[in-house]
């Protein structure tokens, strides 16, 4: 199969969006509003999500094991590096961090793991399932898509009126139309060539700066995961959030796609790609321990901020490729469902 560049293009600069924001905050997150430029980063993630499995004709319990195998088994590895390291130092083994591997239950609970970026794990795991079980037989279509739109808003706006916005984040509604956006898209190619690439890059920042000067004339409380728009009573002004929350995410995802599969990614842009699953879980347990060595030379504001980035971005990528060449995830997988067929030969039709 022909590599997509724009694929690799996403994965890389989605995962910088998230590095790149959880150390960022204004004045960018105007131009993202009501939610943070992270949030982007994991949309692009969940769009590819569907592109690649709308596109898969094997058989997807094995698709399912191979897409969840190197995620749980990279986030276990990390769960209990942090375990054993808070043990020693706060008596404390952060337990919260295996939730995502326990069938997702994290996502039932207002509040992140220890690990905040773990939290994915679960909402993967049951993005994956709802595959399985049902959409691989389903042809989306685009009223398909306008239904799972309204599912999403009126998902996500009964949690954010009950005041449980991290369920409102984590639970698989609200990364719903993307998947499934993905899965309609999941024939879309690069372009022939890079025409019309800069009238793209010009619509996505006119997008972006429009979006800002609306919101910052809007009341709109900083709050997380989402902040909140205030024009109305709770019940509207949670609807109207949510609304955002869906225009902000397809959009920008929209965008990026048409931008993306007009520029050609390199090796430089396919290295980052490849190395988001140990950026993603590690990152924030690594910036724990590096900000105290930082703050020797940078004690603060945007020096030390992006000093923080670039060794978490670009550091911790290298150290995922050491790990990678060093641990033969892929060969331990092929193990792992070898047995598994053998035990329960129907999951391998």
């Amino acid at each position: 199969m022909k590599r997509c560049d724009f694929v690799d293009w996403m994965k890389a600069v989605g995962m910088f969006l998230i590095v790149f924001g959880h150390f960022f905050g204004d004045p960018f997150d105007q131009f993202t509003q009501p939610v943070y430029p992270k949030q982007l980063g994991v949309a692009m993630f969940v769009f590819i999500m569907g592109w690649g499995l709308g596109k898969v004709t094997g058989p997807r319990y094995q698709v399912s094991y191979n897409r969840l195998f190197p995620m749980f088994f990279w986030g276990i590895v990390i769960a209990l590096f942090i375990s054993v390291i808070s043990y020693f130092v706060i008596n404390d083994i952060s337990e919260s961090n295996y939730a995502p591997f326990v069938f997702g239950i994290n996502v039932i609970f207002n509040f992140f793991p220890a690990n905040p970026t773990t939290w994915f794990i679960g909402t993967y795991f049951h993005i994956i399932l709802l595959w399985a079980l049902i959409l691989y037989r389903i042809k989306v279509t685009p009223l398909i898509l306008v239904l799972s739109l309204l599912i999403e808003i009126l998902t996500r706006c009964y949690f954010i009126y009950d005041h449980s916005t991290f369920i409102a984040y984590m639970s698989l509604p609200n990364w719903l139309t993307l998947f499934m956006l993905g899965m309609y898209m999941c024939q879309q190619k690069d372009q022939d060539s890079s025409r019309g690439l800069v009238l793209s890059i010009i619509a996505w920042a006119t997008f972006i700066i429009l979006w800002a000067v609306i919101l910052n004339e809007i009341n709109v409380t900083r709050r997380f995961p989402f902040k909140n728009i205030q024009v109305s009573t709770d019940l509207m002004n949670a609807l109207y959030t949510s609304i955002a929350v869906s225009i902000v995410y397809l959009c920008n995802t929209i965008f990026s796609i048409v931008v993306f599969s007009r520029v050609k990614a390199g090796r430089i842009v396919r290295f980052f790609s490849r190395n988001t699953i140990i950026v993603f879980i590690g990152h924030m347990p690594l910036y724990f321990v590096i900000e105290p060595i930082v703050n020797l030379v940078f004690s603060t504001g945007w020096p030390k901020r992006l000093c923080i980035v670039l060794i978490m971005y670009i550091g911790l990528s290298w150290v995922s490729e050491l790990l990678c060449k060093a641990i033969k995830v892929d060969e331990i997988k092929n193990w792992g469902w070898g047995k598994l067929a053998h035990w329960m030969p129907m999951i391998a039709k």
